[in-house]
């Protein structure tokens, strides 16, 4: 298969672009992997020589990048050494991140996300778990968490916390029971302390006298992770999932927060982009300028509140980037029936 074949499977332009700017030259690897320690001078060689082939070709299957079987055979197993472990290989690049981080000279976004990798075409995989509503093949696969920094104009910077799992298995008939103890079990003991380990990760692997923001959806609004939060002196915003009661006293005598925000003054607004930019996105991309991170709004969000409270634990909010998408498309076109104007208070 050429080369150009290679490069055809994404259809988004726009990933497609990013991917063929990236295959050019595999030395960045070689930089980032410096001082790896996989506890044998041959395992770590092994390392950066495999990581170059999907590195040149990263839209790629393992053995179509590594070009022949005798590659193909070593990166397996350089996968299956135990030596080779995943915190291991990420050590290096989680240090370079730190030291970007460092050179920035400005805050750094650190976006908390799930994502899904699903092996439904793969039933015989073994290692997998539930991904879905089921049990069965086609809704199986494995969980990554991530947090990952960038700049404050959106160039990434790298990992600063990473985790891959499987779920375990779930009897069919407790797939809708199930749900019922998770309300009586441990933050610890749930999936849902994915977002405390990653922003204990960040606050620890972040430089010093570097400003942090993490941003995360919905999925973590919950009063643990604002209590650890705040005994790590973490500043965030999150898109809020659900209302909250405040300290009336303390909070200018507004009792919810959705309350208070309505009445409060915005703290800042991203651009939406120029048009040009807009276009390059394609007709299919909604403008999501109504809440995200840009310039240095988001730092301002999480670092001046509005003088609320929550009743547990202290909690800065603002309505910061709150707005309603128009009820109209790309050139003034109106939106079809699944395309709903959006609203989000951060």
């Amino acid at each position: 298969m050429g080369e150009a074949q290679k490069r055809s499977r994404c259809d988004d332009p726009e990933v497609q672009a990013i991917m063929e700017a990236g295959t050019g030259s595999a030395e960045w690897l070689r930089e980032e992997f410096t001082g790896v320690d996989l506890g044998d001078k041959r395992l770590d060689r092994r390392l950066i020589k495999t990581a170059e082939s999907p590195g040149k070709s990263p839209a790629s299957p393992i053995n179509e990048a590594c070009g022949d079987w005798a590659s193909t055979q070593a990166a397996y197993g350089l996968f299956g050494n135990d030596k080779a472990s995943p915190e291991a290989i990420r050590e290096p690049h989680v240090a370079a991140t730190a030291k970007r981080m460092a050179a920035c000279g400005g805050a750094v976004l650190v976006a908390q996300d799930t994502v899904f990798f699903s092996f439904g075409e793969h039933p015989k995989t073994r290692g997998l778990g539930p991904i879905g509503k089921s049990n069965e093949a086609h809704d199986r696969g494995l969980i990554v968490h991530n947090a990952l920094a960038f700049t404050a104009s959106g160039v990434p910077l790298g990992l600063l916390s990473q985790r891959i799992w499987a779920r375990r298995e779930v009897p069919e008939e407790q797939f809708v029971e199930k749900f019922l103890p998770l309300q009586c079990t441990a933050i610890a003991e749930k999936e849902s302390s994915k977002w405390l380990l990653a922003l204990k990760e960040t606050v620890a692997r972040t430089p010093k006298g570097v400003q942090v923001v993490t941003i995360a959806d919905r999925e973590s609004d919950f009063f643990e992770f604002f209590i650890a939060a705040k005994e790590l002196g973490a500043r965030y915003v999150i898109r809020a999932c659900r209302d909250r009661k405040l300290v009336a006293e303390e909070s200018a005598g507004w009792e919810t927060m959705i309350e208070a925000l309505a009445a409060a003054p915005a703290l800042g607004e991203p651009g939406g982009g120029d048009s040009r930019q807009r276009q390059a996105q394609g007709p299919h991309r909604r403008d999501r300028s109504e809440g995200g991170a840009g310039d240095d709004s988001a730092a301002a969000a999480a670092r001046t509140g509005q003088g609320l409270r929550l009743d547990r634990p202290d909690h800065c909010a603002g309505d910061w980037g709150h707005r309603e998408c128009p009820a109209e498309g790309p050139g003034g076109g109106q939106l079809g029936a699944a395309d709903e104007p959006a609203s989000a208070r951060l």
